[in-house]
This record gives C-alpha cells, sequence and structure tokens, in this order.
C-alpha cells in the first residue's frame, strides 16, 4: 500500500497525487493522511466518481483514508486511455453576461439561466468560479433557474477556493462546492465550453 503525506497540500494537489498513485502508477491501494475536513470531502467525491472504495479513520483533526481500486476503477476513460467526452459545460465567471456589468448585464444572466431550462439540449454541468460563485448565494432568480436544472439532472459546482475567497462557504443555496480537479476535469471533458 502506497502512503501520501499530504497535510497542509491545497486543492486539488492531494487528489491529483491519489490519482497518480491509483490511475496511473496502478497502485491497488492507497492510504492519505489529510488535515483539512474539505480535502478529506474532496477525496470522498473523487473515490465516488472513480469507483474506488473509501475508507476512513479520524485521529484528532487529521484523518487516515484508504481508497482502494476497484474494478470499476478509472471509469470514464477510454480503453486507450483517453477520456470519454461529454455534454456541453457553461462556465460562469462574472456576476453578468457581457460587459460591462451594470443593470443590463444582470437582467441578460438571468435571462439566459431561464432560457437554459427551455432547451432541448441541456449543459451537463454549470461551473461558477471567480465572483460567478456570487450568482449561487446571492441572486435569488438565478439560484431558482439553477435549482430546476439540477431537478432535471444538471450538475451545479460552484468553485470552493471562489467561495472561501469571498466568505460565501456557507451562503451557497444552489448545487455544490468543488475543486479546481472537478472544474478542470470537467471542462476537459465537456463536448464544449459556454460562457456567458
Amino acid at each position: 500500500m502506497k502512503k501520501l503525506d499530504v497535510r497542509g497540500l491545497a486543492c486539488p494537489e492531494p487528489i491529483v497525487r491519489a490519482k497518480r498513485a491509483l490511475l496511473d502508477e496502478r497502485e491497488p491501494q492507497v492510504l492519505l493522511i489529510v488535515d483539512s475536513a474539505v480535502t478529506r470531502d474532496n477525496l470522498k467525491k473523487f473515490a465516488a466518481a472513480k469507483g474506488l472504495q473509501f475508507a476512513e479513520s479520524a485521529q484528532g483533526q487529521e484523518w487516515q483514508i484508504t481508497l482502494t481500486a476497484t474494478g470499476e476503477a478509472g471509469a470514464g476513460q477510454t480503453a486507450a486511455g483517453g477520456v470519454l467526452k461529454k455534454g456541453p459545460v457553461v462556465l460562469v465567471r462574472r456576476r453578468t453576461f457581457g460587459e460591462p456589468s451594470g443593470e443590463l448585464g444582470t437582467i441578460l444572466i438571468r435571462a439566459f439561466f431561464k432560457t437554459l431550462g427551455d432547451l432541448e439540449v441541456l449543459p451537463e454541468k454549470i461551473i461558477f468560479i471567480n465572483e460567478g460563485v456570487q450568482l449561487a448565494c446571492h441572486d435569488e432568480a438565478v439560484i431558482e433557474y439553477c435549482g430546476k436544472l439540477a431537478a432535471a439532472g444538471v450538475e451545479i459546482v460552484s468553485c470552493g477556493t471562489c467561495l472561501d475567497y469571498f466568505n460565501l462557504v456557507s451562503g451557497l443555496k444552489v448545487g455544490r462546492a468543488g475543486n479546481m480537479y472537478d472544474i478542470a476535469g470537467a471542462l476537459m471533458e465537456a463536448a464544449h465550453v459556454v460562457e456567458p
């Protein structure tokens, strides 16, 4: 079993190291020592997404997490090691649609999210980054439309680092907080990326 001490490492480095060991180096099992609840949660999501068994034991403010490869590990990759392309991803970097920001941009961003729900092809994911995370916390219209999209199967993800930067970690009202591994992976696997 490979042991990885990822204490003090910022997102997404713990996940990158776990992925490298399990999926690239084909280690059957990895033990990670973690000192962050956010990292622990991100590793649990990573394990679920990749078909890995997840086990943990807490010791004070630290966790020992064991990830074990199963027959499903590596799901989402082709036999040649490439990534299967998924549907479109919407990447929201601002609180408004277009430039400059202001009342018109706010009207347009709300109309954009309302219209997404009426289209025949829904996005695979909507990712909020930078100041865009404020929409998922404060804009009631966008929150309502995203809630309907989530009910239709669209995954809504807000950058956890961005939420933390704007002191909005506890203010997220739709979707879930994600990490850079989530975000980079979704963008690379997307059929195409749309930025309002």
